[in-house]
């Protein structure tokens, strides 16, 4: 009771805005990790510095995003790009999109409020960043949108170039796109201009901090998709089944679970991109699968034994396990279709040194049961199958000096699926022929 009239005071206290009379009584109310009300000496004053000093960081990214917004015309992809930029810290952090996208409604819905209905002119740093997004949002409601999009703002030091990212790729495409790292290294590539060889990263491996996985997945998609290109890549490595296991990790990671996504928004993404209307529809959307299977505490327990920060630790030991998924249009049924679900998975007797360890592969296959409730909850899938090898096996550069793991052959069968759509078999006798099994709950389908 206490803490809900300190939160009630403190948003009173925040000039320039007229907020819902029953927002503080909204359950799940996005404000209350920002307003750290749970210690036992907060004041009304303490709760609402924290809430404005983060909703204004916030703000500010969204400003800074500008260009990427505009691309977009608004759409909820946007907040990809926030949550990637965001480095925020509260007992909730990092916010998925549609949790940021709902919490920068709440102050552009308060502050038009506020200047309708009072007069008093009120100017704070929170005001001035959130009055710079709304006339960004106002003036991009008001227009239609052009014939060709805009492309983003071109990086210091490059020269301008056509439109980037192409035309062709969607929301989300482009704002993973946009992360400044991503921006900087991969701009002005395309099915066009794909560099020299040496500009194209390596394989990308099982310590790997997912930035690197997402660069090589957007150079990839940026290099091997054109307009009417039939499978789509999922540009962001995804770890989670879940929202919260993203939070549960975000400190331990330093921050960086937030650079991976969930499953849940690979199959918003898989959504859009089987009904894309622009462009045509994909009939394959191909994702890259990198959870770890480590517990928080364990991950804890060697940092202290090694006397280094967590974050390293969990670089150093939590491997990733990479696996490789490619959902398919199989067979129309009425106006809906069913779909054949591909899970590239290392194991033996193709990939010995590659697949997990036996003390995780429990862990493993329970994760993969998750998943498979989460596919199936959202696409009608008819034929499952899981295991296979790549077509033609590289070896790893000589510098890495250990066997290709997981992450690394996963992106590999990727690259040459991206490359070349016809290498992935179509038929049972050529998956099994590549080495895939059919999943149980499949057969017979």
């Amino acid at each position: 009771m206490k803490s809900a009239k300190i939160f009630r005071k403190a948003l009173s206290l925040i000039d320039g805005f007229t907020f819902e009379s029953d927002l503080p009584d909204v359950p799940d109310n996005v404000l209350l990790p920002l307003a750290a009300t749970q210690a036992s000496d907060v004041t009304p004053e303490d709760v609402q510095s924290n809430i404005v000093n983060q909703v204004n960081v916030a703000f500010l990214f969204c400003v800074r995003g500008e260009d990427v917004y505009r691309r977009v015309r608004g759409d909820g992809a946007f907040y990809h790009l926030i949550l990637a930029d965001w480095n925020s810290e509260h007992s909730a952090a990092p916010f998925p999109p549609d949790r940021i996208e709902q919490l920068i409604t709440i102050f552009v819905i308060a502050r038009r409020r506020y200047l309708v209905s009072d007069s008093t002119e009120v100017k704070t740093k929170l005001t001035s960043s959130v009055d710079r997004f709304i006339s960004i949002i106002d003036e991009v409601d008001a227009s239609s949108a052009p014939r060709r999009p805009p492309g983003l703002k071109v990086p210091k030091g490059f020269k301008p170039s056509l439109v980037w990212p192409p035309a062709h790729f969607g929301p989300l495409d482009v704002a993973i796109m946009a992360e400044s790292t991503i921006r900087k290294e991969l701009f002005g590539f395309d099915h066009k201009n794909k560099g020299d060889e040496e500009d194209a990263p390596l394989f990308p491996h099982d310590q790997d901090l997912p930035l690197v996985v997402r660069k090589f997945l957007c150079h990839l998609s940026l290099t091997e998709t054109v307009p009417d290109s039939k499978a789509a890549l999922f540009p962001a490595p995804v770890a989670f089944n879940t929202n919260e296991q993203r939070q549960e990790w975000y400190l331990p990671t330093g921050h960086k679970s937030r650079f991976y996504a969930t499953v849940g928004e690979f199959i918003t993404y898989a959504h859009a991109q089987f009904r894309n209307d622009e462009f045509g529809p994909k009939h394959h959307v191909i994702g890259l699968f990198t959870p770890w299977f480590f517990e928080v505490d364990a991950v804890e327990a060697k940092a202290a034994e090694k006397d280094e920060p967590i974050p390293v630790a969990w670089q150093k030991t939590c491997f990733r396990a990479g696996m490789m998924i490619c959902l398919s249009e199989f067979k129309r049924d009425g106006i809906d279709w069913t779909y054949r679900l591909i899970m590239f998975k290392p194991s033996r007797p193709h990939y010995i040194r590659a697949e997990e360890p036996s003390d995780r592969r429990p862990k493993q296959d329970a994760w993969i049961e998750e998943l498979l409730k989460l596919l199936k909850s959202d696409f009608d899938i008819v034929q499952g199958w899981i295991g296979g090898k790549a077509r033609a096996h590289r070896d790893a550069p000589s510098g890495r000096r250990v066997s290709p793991d997981s992450v690394e052959v996963s992106c590999e069968i990727m690259a040459e699926i991206m490359e070349d759509p016809s290498s992935l078999p179509t038929t049972r006798t050529g998956l099994i022929k590549r080495g895939f099994e059919e999943m149980d709950q499949f057969m017979g389908s």
